[in-house]
């Protein structure tokens, strides 16, 4: 096999060897001959040393994506096979649930690769164009490890496009219908795979949600703001908790109130098709106040130059928040944003000291164990939940 070598930079070359799979475009020297895009290349250091095999893009801000640190095992069929058969096995102790991600890109060593299960169909994303050449294999590997009923490719625009990619959707084997019901923990959801967020439900939300839905009690109030499909507000009204679901996409509120009744809660929710950022600021200013106002935006800062307006947008949401809680009352932030996770208890001290309130930590969550967080591999991480309790 004649696989291109690229040089390296000794900090990534450190990185790399340290289980890091990223290397930046000014990290890689340009190839001397041109290399395709989605090519298995060798990276070495500037002595000549082997580093990593890596998918390669001419295009992408992440010019190399590690593959594989052994010399000898380059990425291959039977290497792809082994992952993915590796990643499915890890992800057989997570139980309550037929929903669950079995890959998770560079946190499986499968860089680019999204695996999705929704009970007896598949949905998965491909990132790269390094995977966009294995496709047919994992496909094929997928059917053999999980028999799924079908498959279906969510592989949209934002995820593609830097890597010079069509965003595709479209069926891949078997069929896939309209919707997909799934369980967690004794409630019923219905999932959209073809048009929902990510591949159609909030999967790494799931421990977060079981936590929250423990501490509820009946007749609380609950206001679920950024509600997506109502996930949140169904666990807590489950607890006989009165709930407002608010979320501007009336698609999203329309299939939210189609799990409520599934779940047989409709009576204990009230939805609002609406801005959730005007929605949050009105209701501080009204006399209103909620046992647990629950935040969970999209993400504020796309890069890092987005960071300060990301940070402004955070600061005013959690003011209006903890304005809207009863004495006593409790905030669930989460924060699906990489580059805010390091300052968003600074954040929330500094909303805490503008509103006048002690806030008591009652507990930390994080992205759900199907999405693991790989320590050498800051990105892996990008999903925390702070659950803070109003003290007078």
């Amino acid at each position: 096999m004649n696989i291109p070598q690229l040089v390296i930079a000794p900090t990534a070359a450190k990185r790399v060897r340290n289980y890091d799979a990223w290397i930046f475009r000014d990290e890689l020297q340009a190839p001397g001959e041109p290399v395709p895009d989605g090519e298995l290349v060798e990276l070495i250091d500037r002595e000549g040393r082997f580093i990593a095999y890596a998918f390669y893009s001419s295009t992408a801000h992440v010019a190399a994506r590690a593959a594989s640190l052994d010399r000898a095992r380059p990425f291959d069929r039977a290497l792809l096979a082994e992952r993915l058969s590796q990643a499915i096995e890890r992800r057989r102790a997570i139980t309550g649930t037929n929903a669950k991600r079995l890959v998770f890109s560079e946190a499986d060593a499968l860089p680019g690769l999204i695996v999705d299960q929704y009970a007896e169909h598949l949905v998965l994303q491909v990132r790269t164009a390094g995977m966009e050449r294995w496709k047919p294999d994992v496909v094929q590997q997928l059917r053999r490890l999980v028999h799924p009923r079908g498959i279906l490719e969510r592989s949209d625009k934002e995820f593609r496009e830097e890597e010079g990619l069509p965003p595709l959707t479209q069926v891949l084997d078997g069929t896939v219908p309209e919707r997909l019901e799934i369980e967690e923990h004794g409630l019923r959801f219905l999932v959209d795979p073809y048009r929902g967020h990510k591949t159609g439900f909030y999967l790494d939300q799931r421990d977060t949600r079981q936590l929250v839905r423990g501490l509820i009690r009946p007749g609380e109030r609950v206001a679920d703001v950024f509600a997506y499909t109502g996930a949140f507000g169904i666990a807590a009204a489950s607890q006989d908790a009165r709930v407002v679901c608010v979320e501007r996409e009336e698609a999203c509120v329309a299939l939210a109130k189609a799990q409520a009744e599934l779940n047989h809660v409709d009576a204990r929710i009230e939805w609002v098709a609406g801005d959730a950022f005007y929605w949050l600021e009105a209701k501080a200013k009204s006399r209103e106040r909620f046992n647990w106002v629950l935040l969970d935006p999209a993400s504020l800062a796309k890069s890092k130059g987005d960071a300060l307006k990301g940070r402004q947008a955070l600061h005013h949401l959690v003011v209006n928040g903890l304005r809207m809680l009863e004495p006593h009352g409790t905030l669930v932030l989460s924060l699906c944003t990489y580059h805010l996770l390091s300052i968003a208890e600074e954040v929330l001290r500094i909303a805490a000291g503008d509103c006048g309130m002690r806030l008591r930590v009652r507990a930390l969550s994080m992205q759900a164990a199907d999405h693991p967080w790989i320590l050498q591999m800051p990105m892996t991480r990008y999903l925390a939940t702070w659950i803070v309790q109003r003290e007078e």
